[in-house]
């Protein structure tokens, strides 16, 4: 890019920079995925990018979001929720969000939102064409910048009172 383009012709060039990752990431992925079209695909991956950080941590999380889909359990992510209300990052989505009826909220709908819920990089598209061979349905923060993964509700309760203990005893802006 170089000094004095405008916003318009980046938009595009963007745009058209995804269109074509998107396609080639199409041409190649997996068998058996619960998208019918790339613009699926872009959705999921979209999800993928707000949920995790690492490469690994992408493919798994994957590897959950399509289990879910593929056994009609509803997706439940976070981020779907906070895009469908504008919540601000820094307070914990609380019940009544989940509750609050929204084309995005996954706790509510079954299947993917109506739109991606934002711009995904490679990795996430990579990740949503090509998920790691799992059968884990679950996941929550590990409160360290990571993700913890289970195959059963019992296991993925017991993660998530882990992530609770952790995020008490450290408050937001300290260290673990």
């Amino acid at each position: 890019y170089t000094y004095g383009t405008s916003r318009i012709d980046l938009i595009s060039r963007m745009q058209d920079k995804m269109q074509i990752t998107l396609a080639e990431a199409w041409s190649s992925r997996e068998a058996d995925l619960p998208y019918e079209a790339p613009y699926e695909a872009l959705i999921m991956a979209s999800i993928i990018e707000k949920e995790a950080a690492s490469k690994t941590d992408r493919q798994l999380v994957a590897a959950v979001l399509v289990n879910r889909m593929k056994l009609g359990m509803r997706l439940q992510s976070d981020p779907t929720v906070r895009y469908g209300i504008d919540v601000e990052t820094d307070r914990p989505i609380s019940k009544a969000d989940l509750r609050r009826k929204t084309p995005w909220n996954t706790y509510l709908i079954t299947g993917l939102p109506k739109t991606p819920i934002c711009n995904p990089g490679f990795d996430s598209i990579e990740a949503a064409l090509h998920p790691a061979h799992s059968d884990f349905l679950y996941f929550v923060s590990d409160g360290f910048g990571g993700l913890r993964f289970a195959k059963t509700l019992e296991v993925h309760n017991k993660n998530v009172r882990l992530f609770r203990a952790i995020e008490a005893q450290n408050p937001k802006g300290s260290k673990p």
